[in-house]
């Protein structure tokens, strides 16, 4: 291996010791620091990284609750997948001392998210049944934000078992982005191992039922953007979906129907 190799290598395995070993002193030393710099992103990004190098899960986990309550978008839930499966038992034990909505919905959206990233190992299906019920039991929140993360996070950890809940969101949901990210967590299910026959058996009627009846003309976009992806099909571009082109949205709209209808028709 050439001596360049070498080094860099033995660079990355230097920084991966240097992080393993820091404790919270040092943490919060260069945390004042960087609440000094006004969270310069330079040394954000640096201290991120830090954080999800170091085995301080509880002051990592500590500093993203302050991040959510002040609102500063730090965004250092990013790299908490790194602590793996100590990291993720942490978090469902916080959960059990959590009273506050906001910190238990986030929580579980933080833990939907990292299982999302790491369902290649071994432990995702155990803990995304663990998860998925406590999904459940969430879902009546009358705060529609906190609703939305519900929604999305089924799409990263719920199984064929959650399709009719996600369908009845899209369909009955009182608010048009509960409707939209229903859709494209049922889209995400191909991705996190549903079949995609299964998936489409099961959601056939209601795409039909929900692209006629959705009044909203983003949510009826990413409707069908949604049906596209799981029936294998091309009716509208990302981008006009984003842009909200009525005419283009329009005319997706019309051939998604035809299409299921004529699909529904075949089953």
């Amino acid at each position: 291996m050439p001596d360049s190799a070498n080094k860099i290598i033995q660079e990355i395995e230097a920084e991966r010791v240097r992080r393993i070993s820091l404790t919270r002193k040092d943490l919060e030393k260069s945390y004042l620091e960087l609440e000094k710099d006004k969270f310069a992103s330079s040394k954000r990004l640096r201290f991120a990284a830090d954080l999800a190098g170091s085995n301080e899960i509880a002051y990592h986990y500590e500093l993203i609750c302050k991040d959510w309550e002040k609102d500063i978008k730090l965004h250092l839930e990013n790299g908490f997948e790194k602590h793996g499966r100590e990291g993720i038992e942490f978090l469902f034990e916080q959960l059990d001392k959590i009273e506050d909505e906001k910190a238990k919905i986030y929580t579980v959206y933080l833990i939907a998210e990292i299982l999302s990233k790491l369902r290649h190992r071994d432990f995702y299906s155990l803990f995304c049944d663990e998860l998925t019920a406590i999904l459940i039991s969430l879902l009546g929140t009358d705060n529609t934000i906190l609703r939305r993360k519900l929604i999305i996070a089924f799409g990263w950890v719920g199984s064929s078992k959650e399709i009719d809940l996600l369908t009845q969101q899209m369909i009955c949901d009182q608010d048009s982005l509960c409707r939209a990210w229903s859709a494209t967590s049922l889209m995400q299910m191909l991705f996190h191992g549903v079949q995609s026959e299964e998936l489409q058996a099961k959601t056939k009627l209601v795409f039909a039922k929900a692209i006629t009846e959705e009044k909203d003309l983003y949510a009826c976009g990413v409707i069908v953007e949604a049906a596209q992806t799981i029936f294998g099909k091309k009716w509208i571009s990302s981008t006009a979906v984003e842009n909200k082109e009525s005419a283009k949205i329009e005319k997706a709209k019309k051939s998604a129907l035809r299409f299921l209808k004529i699909f529904n028709r075949n089953e």
